[in-house]
């Protein structure tokens, strides 16, 4: 390679990386286009299987695309909509009924401070009435605020994903070829192989993922339906979403309605059984779903699963948790990649 190829090959280099580190900042940490990028990466993923599905069919890309965004309207108009009304009533009821559980609270820890000095013949005093006062009162102040504002940018998130999603599913090859073209020519076979390999598992991962929140969360509204539990899909939406968190997202999807069936003087008789209905659906999850349609796909250790949650826990909170495994299996495939061409 001469000195001016090479001299050429480096201002290609860094004007690939400026369009790179461009495009990164306006779509990731624009605040307002974080969510609908992530959004809309997320649909275009998970529908590009079945757009292709329909042009293996002999029909025309653009009517693939509208025939899957007809089926989609007509399922949020009869079906997401509803639960969207149930949820919302559940919600409320939920939030009204944190003061009573308070109370419930601050009584269980009465008796138990009553049994100590009974006992033990000492004055024991937790100091907990006005810590569980003010915790309380903060979780129904964070959701009366908050909840409100999330499901406000997800509505203005959803107006606009579908019209971002529409132009990539359509002209999303083109948009590629643009950016591949900006690469040198020694590196285009290596980068374009890692893309597609990147592509390829995302989707797969998260259409296994969504698949399994999907049938955890029902499976956890069934057994709240069998044995007539309150806030069935409140907790099934719950569980479901934190599902999507490995190994550690069950757990704390568990711990509402467990609070609020060991507190609850109304509910406590269904403490026990929704304990057992929680470990059997987790059980059903590890040991059976998860191996089955997302180990496999992910293909990284457990440990290295742990570590990638703990991580994006401490940098991004709950969505660096949701974040981490496909994070860590793009950069498996990068070194998988990028090992033999560095290490001959």
């Amino acid at each position: 390679m001469t000195t001016e190829s090479r001299h050429k090959e480096r201002l290609q280099l860094g004007f690939l990386f400026f369009v790179t580190f461009f495009l990164i900042s306006v779509l990731f940490f624009t605040s307002s286009l974080r969510a609908v990028t992530l959004l809309t990466i997320l649909n275009v993923l998970i529908l590009s299987p079945v757009i292709q599905f329909l042009s293996s069919r002999k029909i025309p890309k653009l009517w693939g695309i509208l025939i899957v965004y007809a089926f989609l309207t007509l399922f949020f108009l009869f079906g997401v909509t509803r639960l969207i009304q149930v949820i919302s009533v559940q919600w409320s009821g939920f939030i009204d009924s944190l003061p009573s559980l308070s109370e419930a609270v601050l009584s269980k820890v009465d008796e138990l401070e009553a049994r100590l000095k009974e006992q033990f013949a000492i004055d024991v005093d937790l100091g907990t009435h006005q810590g569980i006062i003010q915790w309380i009162s903060q979780i129904r102040t964070w959701a009366l605020t908050h909840i409100p504002a999330m499901i406000g940018n997800l509505a203005s998130a959803a107006l606009l994903v579908p019209v971002f999603s529409f132009f990539i599913l359509k002209d999303g090859e083109k948009f590629t070829h643009l950016y591949l073209q900006l690469i040198p020519k020694r590196f285009s076979r290596t980068v374009i192989s890692v893309i597609a390999k990147i592509s390829v598992a995302l989707g797969t991962f998260l259409r296994a993922k969504l698949f399994e929140a999907l049938l955890f969360g029902f499976m956890t509204y069934l057994g709240l339906i069998l044995i007539k539990a309150p806030y069935a899909g409140l907790f099934a939406l719950i569980g479901g979403l934190l599902n999507l968190i490995p190994y550690l997202g069950p757990m704390i999807g568990a711990a509402p309605p467990l609070l609020v069936f060991a507190f609850s003087s109304a509910h406590q008789h269904l403490f026990w059984p929704a304990v057992i209905l929680l470990i059997t659906v987790n059980l059903i999850d590890n040991f059976l779903v998860f191996p089955i349609f997302v180990a496999r796909i992910v293909n990284l250790t457990p440990l290295t699963l742990l570590l990638s949650v703990a991580v994006g826990q401490e940098f991004y909170g709950i969505a660096g948790m949701l974040l981490a495994v496909p994070i860590a299996s793009i950069l498996k495939i990068i070194y998988l990649e990028l090992q033999p061409l560095l290490y001959k």
